[in-house]
């Protein structure tokens, strides 16, 4: 579409900004570099080493769960999720629509076949009302997602997964530090699957984590991770002079002890710069309330949000001409996934009338930027850019 507005920078006008407003920085502070410096000189590099071991306790503690188990990513941490339970080949796991690969990967990985589910079209998390309608004999767990960090309905999912029996793995990558009715995240499922990639609330550069209040599925998630071997009890008990056996199928899925340095002190400013993030939100939802055309993402009931994203719904017919008009003003916005039946891969699980809740929401959705070190000066920026793109709408 073309909208001609000479005091735009799209069109020629002066932008908002030359320097550009980046979508998302991670946080990497002093004590991060030093605390991967002094796990380098130890010597100890490889996987799952003392520094592993303590952030894992830390993470455990700071969730409130009994075990966290630290990966090299939170995709490692789904396929784990389903490898430690051996359902039979073809059953059905039930995904949302809108969300990134890895969530489906995890089944698929194990042979399991994943039936694609609706969402939210005012937050793209698992539309709740129509979840059963997804249910067969076959069903064996369900994958909601924390869409932005903000959590899923998590009491009326848990409700429907005990009726039929189902498993229930929450894809919490992007909820670290978010709560649901005054718990955080990685409590309200069987299993819990956090990102620690450098776009994440906190980082490890890469890295994930495993979490869950059940010591069966733990104990062998240690021995998965660990290609197989039973080395995580051989490390912490010692009780034996000869090496480790052999004693299930698993896969490389450790992390190394540098980056386990990394998540100590990453984890220690999480609440700070989680506090940051949401007076960052706060001053956008105060100063673009009341713009015509333009909603917020709807936040769960019961949830305090770690503002992972902050995203703007849109009039879907100029999101387009919206997101490149923002660019021109200096302010990198950008969209987010595609829902899953619209790539490739997925394409033979439906069409985009099956999906209408998944197709409102994308249709509709911008990310603009977010992140603790952006200051003052640019976290005006943006606003001033939104403010001046849809005053020329």
């Amino acid at each position: 579409m073309t909208i001609k507005h000479t005091e735009l920078a799209l069109n020629g006008g002066p932008a908002v900004t030359n320097d550009r407003v980046l979508i998302h920085l991670p946080t990497i502070a002093e004590e991060d570099i030093q605390a991967v410096t002094e796990a380098m000189r130890t010597t100890f590099v490889s996987g799952d080493g003392p520094a592993c071991r303590e952030f894992e306790q830390k993470l455990a503690d700071y969730l409130g769960v009994k075990f966290a188990l630290f990966l090299n990513s939170a995709t490692t941490a789904l396929d784990l999720a389903f490898m430690v339970k051996d359902f039979p080949a073809d059953s059905e796991v039930i995904v949302p629509n809108f969300t990134y690969t890895s969530t489906a990967l995890g089944p698929i990985l194990n042979n399991l076949k994943i039936v694609l589910a609706d969402v939210r079209p005012d937050n793209g998390n698992i539309d709740v009302s129509k979840l059963e309608s997804y249910i067969t004999d076959k069903t064996v767990a369900i994958i909601p997602i924390d869409y932005a960090g903000n959590p899923a309905e998590m009491d009326e999912i848990n409700v429907i997964a005990k009726k039929h029996g189902l498993y229930v793995v929450q894809d919490t990558a992007q909820s670290i530090g978010s709560k649901y009715k005054g718990k955080y995240t990685g409590n309200h499922a069987d299993v819990g699957t956090f990102s620690f990639h450098g776009t994440k609330n906190m980082t490890t550069g890469e890295g994930g984590a495993f979490v869950t209040n059940n010591e069966e599925i733990a104990d062998r998630v240690k021995i998965m991770r660990e290609k197989g071997t039973d080395k995580y009890s051989f490390l912490t008990d010692n009780v034996t002079r000869g090496y480790y056996q052999y004693v299930d199928k698993g896969n490389s899925y450790v992390q190394s002890n540098i980056n386990g340095a990394m998540g100590i002190t990453q984890l220690a400013r999480l609440n700070a710069m989680n506090a940051q993030r949401r007076a960052i939100a706060e001053f956008y939802l105060s100063e673009l309330k009341g713009i015509d055309g333009l909603d917020f993402i709807k936040i769960t009931e019961g949830a305090e949000h770690n503002w992972h994203l902050f995203g703007l719904l849109v009039p879907p017919e100029k999101r387009y001409w919206i997101l490149d008009a923002l660019r021109k003003e200096g302010i990198m916005a950008n969209v987010h996934y595609t829902p899953l039946h619209q790539n490739k891969y997925y394409a033979h699980l439906g069409t985009d009338e099956d999906f209408p809740g998944s197709m409102a929401f994308y249709n509709r959705l911008l990310r603009i930027p977010i992140y603790p070190s952006l200051n003052k000066e640019d976290q005006q920026k943006v606003v001033d850019a939104v403010k001046k793109v849809f005053a020329h709408l």
